[in-house]
């Protein structure tokens, strides 16, 4: 851009003087005072020279303290630039040398210094204009999709068996991946995919990479995709502003996050991600877990757990030591209560006990005995105790006469059917040790000692063959037992003697014993 010739005439023509400038010398003299050519100066650049301009030009000289100052130049001019500290935060990047730039800003003049210098508002690469507008459009698009959706986006596992890193392999952020990784939990493990990050072909080996461990990650083993890459300009971060990028990140198996750039720098990639994230490191802390943090959580976990279960071991305690008294004191009255029954029970039983039902009759025979013996004495000085005895003497005789007729007969039956009298008859008994009878060849094994018992005497054996024989096999020369005689029957009783007639009372004729 050319700069306007300087016209002191047409500067005076267009602007009213300014009363608080200096004045002007007399004419006549012809002469300026410094102050005063600074006024004319600073009032053409101010009045005459356009506000808001776009100057592009190749930084040089770039210095950064605490404000930036650099110059701005071509092949035929050079314009010294400054950007205040507040405008350069804005920037979004740090120019560096020789790098080609739109600055947006005024032409000013410095007085003390007698300096003019373009004081920058804004400044971009160059292209930046056409890459702001692709990009615009591209982000509308993908908010139309639902691509950027809260709803639709995953959270992280908190616990990641392996965690997948598709960038360049010789980038800085891949390095504080790693170093995060390994720093924080060394345990997940980490599988990188190389990859393009910059340039023209960067987009479709970046979007390629995803697709592929998006089919892959289960048979991998793994759990979540960190996509990155470190800082640069807009033009160098321009691949991952891509809609095939964006649409891979989407159709992800596995929830995805994307660190890109600077923390002021923001991509397709990083808006449809699962997880946006400043830094590299960032994103790295994000999807692994403290182990650090973990131990403590852990430990405050087990502190909380211990003092639970002291608590409620103490009322446990408590419940069992309450429940104990209140089981003591109703065992308690259940024994009292069951001793109490029991008495009762021992009171009716010793009620009902023989010995104590035979005192209560004896004790009622013993009043029937002396209330009888009271009424034999009574009776017997009422009767003829000679003829009493007398008959009393007479029953005896024959009741003695009588068992002892009895007595005979039965010896006599007994004899006649007991073993003796069928010894007697020539007949045998065999009896094994133990003293049980043989009745059949199934009751000794061979080898058995018997005894036969006779008539007059006992004859020992043993036993060489107990298999059964038929009666026809027995010698026929042993005698064939005799039918046992029937007893015989006893005599008549003897008819009871005649008594004799009573003898009449002195006084009357009363009545007899108890009659």
């Amino acid at each position: 851009m050319g700069r306007l010739p300087f016209d002191p005439a047409k500067m005076s023509a267009a602007n009213p003087p300014n009363p608080a400038a200096p004045k002007p010398l007399q004419a006549a003299t012809g002469t300026l005072r410094v102050a005063q050519v600074a006024a004319l100066l600073e009032s053409a650049l101010r009045d005459h020279v356009p506000r808001g301009l776009r100057v592009v030009g190749e930084v040089s000289n770039f210095t950064d303290r605490t404000h930036w100052y650099f110059n701005l130049k071509d092949a035929d001019a050079v314009v010294s630039c400054v950007m205040f500290q507040f405008a350069a935060r804005k920037a979004g990047f740090t120019p560096s040398t020789g790098q080609e730039v739109v600055v947006t800003g005024n032409v000013e003049f410095y007085k003390p210094q007698g300096k003019v210098t373009f004081r920058v508002e804004k400044i971009e690469p160059v292209g930046a204009g056409a890459l702001e507008l692709a990009y615009r459009k591209l982000v509308e698009e993908i908010r139309q999709l639902g691509w950027m959706d809260i709803a639709r986006k995953r959270r992280l596992p908190a616990f990641p068996r392996r965690i997948a890193v598709v960038t360049s392999r010789t980038g800085a952020a891949l390095q504080d991946v790693l170093d995060t990784l390994k720093r924080r939990c060394p345990a997940v493990e980490v599988c990188l995919l190389d990859t393009l990050v910059q340039g023209a072909a960067a987009a479709p080996a970046i979007a390629t990479a995803i697709n592929w461990l998006s089919t892959n990650a289960r048979a991998l083993g793994i759990d979540t995709l960190i996509v990155t890459r470190g800082g640069g300009s807009m033009e160098d971060l321009w691949a991952f502003n891509d809609r095939a990028v964006a649409e891979a990140i989407v159709n992800c198996s596995i929830p995805v996050a994307a660190a890109i750039g600077h923390e002021t720098d923001t991509t397709i990639a990083e808006l449809v991600a699962d997880e946006r994230c400043a830094t590299p490191t960032q994103a790295a802390m994000r999807c692994s877990p403290d182990r650090a943090a973990l131990t403590e959580q852990l430990e405050a976990t087990a502190t909380r757990l211990n003092q639970s279960l002291r608590v409620e071991s103490r009322r446990a305690r408590e419940r069992y030591t309450s429940a104990g008294r209140g089981l003591f004191s109703a065992a308690r009255t259940a024994v009292f209560v069951a001793a109490r029954r029991l008495e009762s029970l021992a009171g009716r039983l010793e009620a009902h006990r023989p010995s104590a039902i035979y005192e209560r009759r004896r004790a009622r025979v013993d009043q029937s005995a002396d209330r009888l013996a009271i009424a034999l004495r009574r009776r017997l000085d009422k009767l003829d105790l000679d003829r009493l005895s007398l008959d009393l003497q007479l029953a005896a005789s024959t009741a003695l006469r009588s068992a002892t007729d009895r007595a005979a007969a039965a010896q006599r039956q007994l004899e006649l059917v007991g073993p003796r009298s069928v010894l007697d008859r020539g007949y045998s008994v065999t009896l094994r040790p133990d003293g049980r009878a043989v009745r059949t060849p199934a009751d000794v094994q061979p080898g058995d000692q018997l005894i036969t018992r006779l008539a007059d005497g006992a004859i020992e054996s043993t036993v060489r063959d107990n298999s059964p024989r038929p009666d026809s096999a027995l010698d026929p020369s042993l005698p064939v037992a005799a039918p046992i005689p029937r007893p015989t029957p006893m005599p008549p009783a003897l008819p009871p003697r005649a008594r004799p007639p009573r003898r009449a009372r002195h006084s009357d004729s009363g009545p007899g014993l108890f009659g």
